[in-house]
């Protein structure tokens, strides 16, 4: 399940609920594509009840930084699981974005 909430006219969060692999992550494709075309300087990631990601979600998240870096925008990750944050650190993901627990 995927809720998007307007924190200002800067930041963006989305909030994603349920393992991001299979069905959920061609919805979280067309979330991140909609946010790209939006105008908040920040889009927040928040993956506090997400129990896994998948090798394609972490692509979708790294394209999507791409895209936003062009825009002179940006991504951040909060409350994700010491898991995820584990895989993330071992992808040099944290070298990337920010990233917090």
């Amino acid at each position: 399940m995927f809720l998007q909430k307007e924190v200002s006219k800067d930041e963006i969060i989305l909030q994603i609920t349920g393992p991001l692999n299979g069905e959920p992550a061609n919805e979280f494709q067309k979330h991140l594509e909609e946010l790209s075309v939006g105008s908040h300087k920040t889009i927040t990631l928040n993956l506090s009840e997400v129990s896994s990601i998948n090798s394609s979600c972490i692509g979708k998240i790294l394209l999507f930084r791409k895209k936003l870096a062009e825009q002179d925008r940006t991504i951040r990750i909060r409350g994700c699981s010491d898991s995820l944050y584990n895989t993330f650190q071992l992808i040099k993901f944290d070298k990337l974005l920010s990233i917090e627990k």
